[in-house]
């Protein structure tokens, strides 16, 4: 089971109109709006083009489809919506998958990528269908014409099944789940798509030793995270992935990556949670967060992420002690010197990061990353290491010029944006 590929397409057998013909009711209108007089009525047998499926229909228009459904199977059943333009499909007057696509093909090649929602139905019993369609944001072809299509796709049985059967008798389940971006590919929420929470809150409860590898964009919502014994972060990566994720599930690698991003624990927190500021109102965003951007604004707010900027885990444990701090005034540098230690007992890598906390009169963000370093070191062994700041990387911009406040200036290290692990204080005149 899988969000992120297209479904077969809904056939006929199951669908009905309100005359009792097979397929659904389709009307055409030629206007981005399906209101007036639609431009032809008829029956299609099925939701499945890429081409404009009546004569007579202007550059931009829109159709609805209409009838009902019914399942052949009893139980949670995914939806697949493949637009170049944008469409929605209710069931039973709910709304299970809806969105936008400029193009059926992903930018980067011939990859479908559809929309997909779930929901729960009965084998036999009929359920009521609507789905709306037009294609004003479709990107145009080649020659400048407006393009469009759309598919209608399902999966009747699930096969989450069969997955928590397998998990129930194995020594651990590795759940592999995704999620796929791209250009004029946004996403309007932080869930995964389609039935991929269901299935990991499935096979967790089939084997308590589950293990999640989420090969997605960004960050994503984790409603099962306390539920799983481990979560990988992969993002995507590239056809040498299944050799390093091997590695570190197996663990002949120690995983070294650290967040590049912060993972919000839910749609209210980080900066773009308001129409204004995301996705725009009339064309225009307004970016309210100002420079408080990423962690920063996390940081300003205070608001506590699912995981901080920076953060990631290690077979190992480390100490960080030692620490020293000051400021050649001449060479315009801070510099922090610490020691780090492998206190666990395999090898490991770390990732010591710097952040820098300003004057009050810089009117600055809480804390500031200005400087991280990866080592790797034997179980025992420590070694001290050194960071050059530049004077710059402390400087804020203000009145049209960058400016080095003087005063107080804190350098901490840290495990990520919100673990520090010690800090020592310079001035700076």
């Amino acid at each position: 089971t899988t969000g992120d590929i297209p479904l077969p397409t809904v056939p006929s057998t199951v669908l009905r109109t309100v005359g009792g013909a097979s397929g659904l009711t389709a009307r055409y209108y030629a206007s981005p709006q399906p209101t007036g007089t639609p431009v032809a009525t008829r029956t299609d047998r099925v939701i499945d083009f890429t081409g404009a499926p009546v004569e007579n229909l202007p550059e931009v228009w829109s159709a609805t489809w209409s009838g009902t459904l019914t399942p052949t199977h009893t139980g949670l059943h995914r939806f697949s919506l493949l637009p170049a333009g944008t469409t929605t499909l209710k069931i039973d007057g709910v709304t299970v998958v809806s969105g936008s696509r400029g193009t059926r093909r992903f930018f980067l090649g011939t990859y479908d990528y559809p929309l997909q929602g779930t929901t729960e139905l009965t084998a036999g019993r009929p359920v009521t269908v609507e789905v709306t369609y037009d294609n004003a944001i479709a990107d145009p072809d080649p020659m400048g014409r407006s393009t469009c299509g759309l598919t209608l796709g399902w999966q009747p049985a699930s096969l989450i099944p069969a997955a928590v059967q397998a998990a129930r008798t194995a020594d651990a389940a590795v759940v592999f789940v995704h999620r796929m971006a791209g250009e004029a590919m946004d996403h309007a929420q932080l869930g995964l798509p389609a039935d991929q929470n269901q299935l990991i809150t499935a096979v967790a409860a089939a084997n308590p030793r589950t293990i999640v590898v989420l090969n997605t964009d960004g960050p994503v919502a984790m409603p099962w995270l306390d539920d799983v014994e481990a979560v990988v972060q992969t993002w995507y990566g590239g056809r040498g992935m299944g050799t390093a994720l091997a590695a570190v599930l197996f663990g002949d690698g120690d995983p070294a990556g650290r967040l590049p991003v912060t993972f919000p624990a839910s749609t209210a927190q980080g900066p773009g949670t308001t129409p204004a500021t995301y996705p725009g109102e009339n064309a225009t965003v307004s970016y309210d967060e100002g420079t408080a951007i990423g962690y920063r604004f996390y940081e300003a707010k205070g608001q506590q992420p699912l995981f901080p900027f920076g953060h990631g885990l290690s077979y190992t444990t480390f100490a960080h002690g030692s620490l020293e701090a000051a400021y050649d005034a001449a060479a315009k540098t801070a510099t922090l010197s610490v020691t780090v230690t492998n206190s666990g007992t395999r090898q490991g890598t770390d990732v010591v990061q710097v952040y820098a906390t300003l004057p009050a009169a810089a009117n600055a963000e809480p804390r500031r990353l200005v400087a991280f370093r990866k080592v790797t070191l034997a179980p025992g062994a420590g070694r001290r290491i050194t960071f050059t700041v530049p004077a710059d990387d402390l400087a804020t911009w203000s009145a049209g010029t960058w400016t080095l406040v003087p005063g107080l200036y804190t350098l901490a290290t840290a495990r990520n944006a919100r673990t520090l692990t010690a800090q020592r204080t310079i001035t700076i005149n």
